[in-house]
């Protein structure tokens, strides 16, 4: 399953929902969820997010002035036209949380 996720702090009864093989996508404000400092803070969301696929979208990042080498290890980097890939597949169930 796909979930997109724009709220931050990012909601740890939200994460574990996913289950091994999800992909999140963190958007807008939630990116700052994936920075390496804000992980080691937050035991649920670190281990949940070694079970799944976890990326950030590289326009939000620039938004918040993030640096790609400031995100947590595994965090994969979507442009504009991944994001479309993903959320167009027909395949692929999707939830998101604003």
């Amino acid at each position: 399953m796909l979930y997109i996720i724009k709220q931050y702090p990012v909601n740890s009864d939200t994460l574990k929902k996913t289950t091994s093989g999800d992909t999140v996508i963190l958007a807008e404000n939630a990116v700052l969820a994936a920075k390496r400092d804000t992980l080691k803070n937050h035991s649920v969301i670190k281990k949940t997010f070694t079970h799944i696929n976890l990326c950030v979208l590289k326009d939000d990042l620039t938004t918040k002035g993030i640096l790609p080498q400031e995100l947590a290890q595994g965090v994969s980097i979507l442009d504009t036209q991944d994001f479309k890939y993903l959320t167009t597949r027909q395949d692929e169930a999707i939830r998101s949380w604003n």
